[in-house]
């Protein structure tokens, strides 16, 4: 009777842990692009356990980049990247991180809080004991005092799914209500920056129905879809010049303007920067008389209400105008 022959087995693939998994993920990624369904055949894992470690990478700041493939989307790192580097913190620089928490703690309940909570927690988790032992001293150092804030808590989808295009330039479609209206318009819309202005959040695009750079405010916005379709903001764009024509968001053709501050607040006026323009010239009689070069003619007028009988427009005159038009508007209401 013949020897029976067991039929040969293939070799059961190794077992890995998360960490050597991790670690073989960064050389294969760091090496070439790869797709999810190639990662899971090398390493032997399943495609939900592939997109897991993916999240968890990036959730630890390696700095994935995902792009079309001639078939399936792939993944890769930087050529050679070799992971990230241990970063040594001293107090002060944690110091530092509260204090821009704090600045943003109007945003709890965003993305943009909770991911800046997760970056405290990383980095006071690797902390020495004798510096974690002043962490309640580092976090009470602070104490923010914001008004008037909006709630942003209740928007949290619609900034994560912003953090995404910004972070990837894709073009995203805007559910924008406008005030006076009940129903969302859909604008397509290229995000540029997200604009933080007097505790409040704003997109900063190129707006396709419009052909032009427009701003959206978040607290108006009800849903973002994120496309596919990818966008490179042209060079010629110099964002950073709105802030520079305009004296606040409304965005009106430049024009000089003279305000004279009397000598009881002109010590406040030289304490703060109004405006990239702002020049400074003070009276024999402690008066102080700022010049500056700005559009929002509205904006404008509010602020020199703001200060009352202290502050006289002295040009233009439609700057002017327009203060003493709300000026008599209110008093009407009074008489």
């Amino acid at each position: 009777m013949a020897d029976r022959v067991k039929p040969k087995r293939g070799r059961r693939p190794k077992a890995y842990s998360q960490a050597d998994r991790f670690a073989r993920m960064l050389r294969v990624l760091s090496a070439r692009a790869v797709s999810v369904r190639d990662l899971a055949q090398e390493l032997g894992i399943s495609v939900r356990q592939v997109y897991r470690d993916l999240d968890g990478m990036q959730e630890a700041g390696h700095p994935l980049e995902q792009s079309d493939g001639d078939v399936e989307k792939t993944w890769r790192l930087p050529l050679g990247y070799k992971g990230l580097p241990q970063i040594a913190v001293t107090p002060y620089e944690l110091m530092a991180l509260h204090g821009a928490k704090s600045h943003v703690a109007y945003l709890s309940g965003t993305p943009l809080v909770e991911n800046l909570d997760a970056l405290i927690g990383k980095v006071e988790s690797a902390l020495p004991h004798r510096v974690a032992n002043h962490l309640a001293r580092i976090n009470d150092v602070f104490l923010p005092r914001q008004a008037p804030v909006r709630d942003y808590s209740r928007h949290g989808e619609v900034l994560a799914k912003l953090e995404k295009a910004l972070l990837l330039q894709r073009t995203v479609t805007l559910h924008h209500i406008r005030p006076g209206y009940e129903e969302p318009a859909e604008h397509s819309v290229d995000p540029y920056r997200l604009l933080f202005h007097q505790f409040g959040l704003y997109v900063l695009g190129f707006s396709h129905r419009a052909q032009a750079i427009r701003l959206f405010a978040v607290e108006r916005i009800v849903a973002v879809d994120v496309t596919d379709q990818s966008f490179d903001i042209p060079k010629d764009v110099k964002l950073d010049m709105n802030n520079e024509r305009a004296f606040g968001l409304i965005e009106e053709p430049a024009q000089l303007v003279r305000i004279r501050f009397t000598a009881d607040v002109s010590y406040l006026i030289r304490e703060r920067r109004w405006h990239p323009s702002q020049q400074n010239e003070a009276q024999q009689d402690g008066s102080i008389i700022v010049t500056m070069t700005a559009g929002g003619m509205d904006e404008l007028a509010a602020w020199v209400l703001s200060w009352g009988q202290e502050a006289e427009v002295l040009e233009p005159q439609v700057l002017v105008e327009a203060v003493k038009s709300q000026l008599s508007g209110a008093l009407s209401r009074y008489c």
